[in-house]
């Protein structure tokens, strides 16, 4: 296994919170261990009075079975952790995994990580449950931090890269005038949206996943940077296509496609808009 190509498209976590999955643990601060199984960047898991020789343990219950490929961690602190799955009769590793720029792992267990979301590809698996144990933070004594931990299921990955234009953060800005006249600016939670469009393409397993994803009635998981970071692969960080930037998202406008100047031996145009969703 290996990460290539560019945008990945992933199906909605199936370990939330609001779909009935659950949270035990032996670990400080169990009551916030819920929030690190929903799509709000704005809430997570916090330990309470943690150092680097305390282990801190999570085990996520889902709703029945789910079939998954792919695990992220994100927006978190950790430097040495490992995640397991339930086999049926005991915790044990994932088998074949690859994380962030294609690096081969022995299961997931890190000893060093540095970034800040973690991602891994790995064999499939059924399975109710995972866990994951902490020990070190990347700042030496910190409490430790989850703001998601999420499994899917790969849709697909773009072999080529499309253009992705229009890209908006929303913060629903509200602005009004003070009698002083002054103004007051109301801001609300961040919300994302682009346009990917496909010019005289000529790649048709793109084409393909694009015209699914519009077709799709469930909302999905975007990743713009694909599982790769650093400056062999952007030589600007730009927000949106950072390793923290996982959308849940659905098509908001219909699908444009057409051959290139209406002969049908050219590429194809085509485009979809996304926005994020609940």
């Amino acid at each position: 296994m290996s990460i290539n190509g560019g945008i990945k498209f992933f199906t909605g976590a199936k370990n939330l919170y609001k779909d009935a999955a659950t949270v035990t643990s032996a670990s400080t601060n169990e009551a916030a261990a819920k929030y690190i199984l929903n799509y709000n960047d704005y809430t997570l898991w916090e330990s309470i009075g943690s150092n680097d020789i305390t282990t801190e343990t999570i085990e996520v219950t889902f709703n029945g079975a789910q079939t998954f490929d792919r695990l992220f961690i994100k927006k978190h602190n950790l430097k040495a952790f490992n995640v397991k799955y339930w086999s049926g009769t005991a915790y044990v590793d994932f088998s074949n995994v690859v994380g962030v720029n294609g690096v081969a792992k022995s299961g997931i267990t890190e000893t060093a990580e540095s970034n800040t979301t973690s991602y891994y590809e790995f064999t499939e698996v059924t399975s109710d449950s995972i866990k994951i144990t902490m020990d070190t933070t990347q700042s030496a004594n910190a409490e430790k931090e989850i703001t998601a931990l999420l499994v899917a299921s790969e849709l697909g990955t773009f072999e080529g890269y499309p253009r992705v234009s229009k890209v908006k953060h929303d913060r629903n800005l509200r602005s009004s005038k003070a009698l002083s006249g002054k103004y007051i600016i109301q801001k609300s939670y961040d919300v994302a949206s682009f346009k990917i469009s496909m010019k005289t393409y000529p790649l048709q397993d793109d084409i393909d996943l694009l015209t699914s994803l519009h077709d799709r009635e469930d909302s999905f998981l975007v990743w713009l940077c694909g599982g790769r970071t650093g400056t062999s692969y952007f030589r600007l960080e730009n927000r949106g296509y950072r390793l923290d930037d996982l959308y849940h998202m659905q098509v908001s406008r219909p699908i444009d496609t057409d051959y290139e100047k209406g002969i049908y031996t050219n590429g194809v145009n085509a485009s979809i808009s996304l926005v994020e969703v609940v």
